[in-house]
This record gives C-alpha cells, sequence and structure tokens, in this order.
C-alpha cells in the first residue's frame, strides 16, 4: 500500500513535536463480526442489533479491535524500531459498526534506555478520532529504536 515502505530510521533522528500522517478506515459490521470470530467474544453488544440499539445506541466495535485498527494505522514501518509497550490505554467513546477512525502519532519523548545502551525509547502519543473528531481511543506507544552510535 501507498506510504508503507520499510526505511531504517535511528533513535537520534526523532524530535518531540513530531507527527505521522493520518490514516483512517471505516469499520463495517463485517469487521466486527470477523473479529468477534477470531478473539471468540460475541458478547451482543457487539453482534445484537437489538440488544445493543436499546443499551448503546448501535452495535459497538470492540475496544480491542478500535486499538488494534488505530495501532495498525499509526504502525511504523522502520526497521530499527520495535514495539517496547503499550501505556494509558483508554476508549473515552464508543466506535460504532460504520465509523470511520482517523488515527494520528505524535512524538511525546525520546529518552536512552536506563540499561541498554544500544537502544533509546521514542514514545508516540496515539490518538483514534471517529469522523464527528471525538477521540475514541489514545495510548502511548513505547519503541525501542537502535542507536545510531552503538554501532560506531
Amino acid at each position: 500500500m501507498p506510504g508503507w515502505t520499510t526505511y531504517e530510521r535511528f533513535f537520534e533522528e526523532y524530535e518531540v513535536g513530531e507527527t505521522d500522517p493520518e490514516r483512517a478506515k471505516t469499520i463495517d459490521q463485517a469487521d466486527v463480526n470477523v473479529f468477534a470470530g477470531l478473539t471468540l467474544d460475541f458478547h451482543p453488544a457487539h453482534t445484537d442489533e437489538t440488544f445493543a440499539r436499546e443499551r448503546y445506541g448501535g452495535r459497538l466495535v470492540h475496544g480491542v479491535l478500535t486499538f488494534a485498527l488505530v495501532t495498525g494505522l499509526c504502525v511504523e514501518y522502520n526497521l530499527r524500531a520495535i514495539s517496547y509497550g503499550y501505556e494509558r490505554l483508554r476508549f473515552p467513546r464508543p466506535v460504532y459498526a460504520g465509523d470511520t477512525v482517523r488515527a494520528t502519532a505524535t512524538v511525546v519523548a525520546v529518552e536512552p534506555h536506563a540499561r541498554n545502551p544500544a537502544i533509546g525509547l521514542v514514545t508516540k502519543e496515539y490518538t483514534g478520532r471517529n469522523q464527528d473528531g471525538a477521540v475514541v481511543m489514545a495510548c502511548r506507544h513505547l519503541l525501542a529504536v537502535d542507536r545510531r552510535e552503538a554501532l560506531a
């Protein structure tokens, strides 16, 4: 897909405040159903139109599916970086089948690793918003990135 080309970028090349391009995807009920089958989470909030409409105003997208989508839309194809973990995961608003989720990633911290001088930690704030601009998911993603000076 366009823009999803691998590259190599070292820790020293990151700067706090930089933002990756926004990407978006519309989630339909078929996506929700496939995810339910994959994870065995068939809660009626996701799969039963009558139940979900009465309680939540419509069928909800699984929170973990929203998380997977936002992180997938924000993935960095840097061959020098790998996921180190996630922090502060929140779902402040629901996502419904048919919603379009727009994802952005902003670098909020760049720090050397405390015990491993070969890597640095780059923290990105991931934000998912629905088509109305409401935040539906937020988290911090820590990336372990090779340090150029460690190769010298």
